[in-house]
């Protein structure tokens, strides 16, 4: 993972999760772009040209506090700072270009997670409209090497390879073991083809498959990472049922909500 974009509105999350990120990192040659992009609420304003390059500035100033605190941490990172004028789906895909970056990692707050990213504006609109691997983190998450990384999946076929070179870059970098987990359900699959193909995908690496049943997907995966002591989930987003499925709020009010963690969102090349 030569470059990785961070995403900062300047808040305690958004710092945690570039942390997170760099730590995870941290033993990769890799450089960090901290971006921040802003917009003005109502264009029609006739000081629109002050205002901008006031919340430029400001945008700017913001920044450098925010690589301080950074590299206060980790001394050794590269970071450089961006700023940009627009919408935050904007900003990440002309800093992809430019950077030519291979992730993207923003924080999210909230005790219900994956609900929350899923539902704010911001982080799904980057998770709709941004053709890019997407590392979303916590903000009550501390870095904690993944030792065990789950892979929520519905065992059909991976397209290509380069869909989880992310994934296969964290567990080199970390040594992590990867468990491939699927809900059963109707649809038949063939396990073994899927096996088999993956596991040429990810030679040296420790992999294991395993098959769990329950009405309630979300709770089924999180439960297994309870059971394995697994702290880092990842899924592919080419399956939108399954990801309605594995999301969607719950009917019922009683579930107990279980404790989130940092999420890998792998892209097929439709994404």
């Amino acid at each position: 993972m030569k470059n990785i974009i961070l995403l900062t509105d300047f808040s305690d999350t958004a710092r945690n999760a570039a942390l997170y990120a760099i730590k995870l990192f941290e033993h990769a040659d890799t450089h960090f772009t901290l971006l921040n992009a802003f917009d003005i609420e109502f264009s029609g304003t006739p000081y629109i040209v002050q205002v901008k390059e006031e919340l430029a500035a400001e945008s700017t100033d913001k920044l450098n506090a925010d690589l301080f605190f950074l590299q206060k941490r980790m001394p050794n990172a590269k970071i450089k700072i961006s700023s940009s004028f627009g919408s935050l789906v904007d900003a990440v895909r002309t800093e992809l270009e430019v950077s030519n970056a291979e992730l993207v990692v923003m924080g999210c707050k909230g005790e219900s997670v994956v609900e929350y990213f899923l539902l704010g504006s911001n982080t799904y609109e980057v998770i709709k409209h941004v053709k890019s691997p997407l590392l979303v983190v916590p903000g009550h998450v501390s870095y904690r090497r993944p030792e065990r990384i789950t892979f929520a999946t519905d065992m059909k076929s991976i397209e290509h390879e380069e869909m989880i070179k992310p994934l296969k870059a964290i567990a080199s970098i970390c040594g992590s073991e990867m468990l491939f987990v699927n809900v059963l359900g109707a649809e038949y699959v063939n396990r073994l083809q899927v096996e088999q193909q993956l596991a040429s995908y990810l030679k040296g690496i420790n992999i294991s498959f395993h098959f769990v049943e329950g009405e309630n997907i979300r709770k089924a995966i999180l439960d297994f990472m309870d059971e394995h002591e697994s702290n880092f989930a990842t899924l592919v987003r080419h399956d939108l049922k399954f990801l309605d499925r594995m999301f969607k709020p719950s009917f019922t009010k009683q579930m107990v909500m279980k404790p989130q963690h940092p999420m890998l969102i792998l892209r097929d090349k439709l994404a």
